[in-house]
């Protein structure tokens, strides 16, 4: 029996996005700042942002505990005009999720064309929104009433 597949997002699902400038790592703070006013371009555009991210709270126990179920795939969304965030990312999951395995990191812009059974994120954006369009799938807005936190996906899916 094969495995049921379920991608997760990272920003604002495994990853604390910074919403502002001021929650932006100190060490990259200052100069993200700067370029911003410089440039005029959001802070998510910035250069090496990706590489200060912290996990979300109990984001990588929901991973382990989901690998015992499902195939886990990664499934972001790297912002077009920050060229080093692809990379970043990768970099990221390689220090916080181990355990995850190598390639299992999907960059897309479209996310309703990837198969599988759920995909957990917190924004409609990139194609998530139609994830579920297709019978046996399933997006699971996290963030949400219903999966505001990782507990409660974990809940849903065990």
């Amino acid at each position: 029996m094969t495995e049921k597949l379920v991608y997760l997002d990272m920003d604002g699902v495994l990853v604390e996005l910074p919403q502002t400038i001021d929650e932006i790592d100190e060490s990259i703070r200052e100069s993200c700042r700067a370029w911003c006013e410089l440039t005029g371009e959001h802070h998510s555009d910035f250069e090496g942002l990706f590489a200060t991210l912290k996990p979300m709270d109990g984001a990588a126990e929901a991973v382990e505990l989901l690998m015992n179920k499902y195939e886990v795939y990664l499934l972001s969304t790297a912002p077009y005009d920050n060229t080093n965030s692809g990379s970043d990312k990768r970099r990221w999951v390689e220090k916080y999720l181990p355990h995850l395995g190598r390639k299992k990191l999907i960059l897309s812009h479209r996310k309703d064309l990837n198969r599988g059974a759920y995909l957990v994120d917190d924004r409609p954006n990139n194609g998530a929104d139609k994830f579920g369009s297709y019978e046996g799938q399933e997006w699971i807005k996290f963030g949400s009433d219903e999966f505001p936190d990782w507990s409660s996906v974990i809940e849903y899916l065990m």
